[in-house]
């Protein structure tokens, strides 16, 4: 289980950011936030849409209906509040490149973990090696 990738408030600035460049509807926004910061974050319904309610009620952004889909655009007062928080887009990126850089090193050990079982394919017990690997798994689960 991954721990809560944004701190208090910051998914809705990240939201507004994103809105800044397009309009766009929630699902498009959850894609992009996929693309930007997955895996380290999911986004869901259940965190988007009360985000984009708040900046809503804020007045940050405007609702716009066409083609039968709502879609999101910042609005003058967003795009001032932008403008005031780029530290805290700073932290977030350095947060992202730190995960990014931690998951890429889990993955190269992971790589030659894979490469060393792969060389001993046929000599050795595929039911020991499973047991091996829950237990690693467990171990693991540990350091959180």
């Amino acid at each position: 289980m991954r721990n809560q990738f944004f701190l208090p408030g910051e998914l809705s600035l990240v939201l507004l950011d994103l809105l800044s460049n397009r309009p766009q509807g929630g699902y498009e926004l959850m894609g992009e936030l996929e693309r930007r910061f997955g895996p380290s974050y999911r986004p869901s319904p259940g965190s988007v849409y009360p985000a984009l309610s708040a900046l809503r009620a804020e007045e940050l952004i405007k609702q716009e209906s066409g083609g039968g889909k709502a879609s999101y655009r910042v609005t003058a007062k967003g795009h001032r509040m932008l403008t005031h928080q780029r530290v805290v887009f700073a932290r977030i990126d350095a947060r992202r490149s730190a995960v990014q850089k931690s998951d890429a090193t889990l993955q190269l050990v992971l790589d030659r973990f894979v490469a060393r079982i792969n060389n001993l394919s046929g000599r050795v017990n595929g039911a020991a090696v499973e047991r091996i690997l829950d237990k690693a798994a467990k171990a693991v689960a540990n350091l959180e």
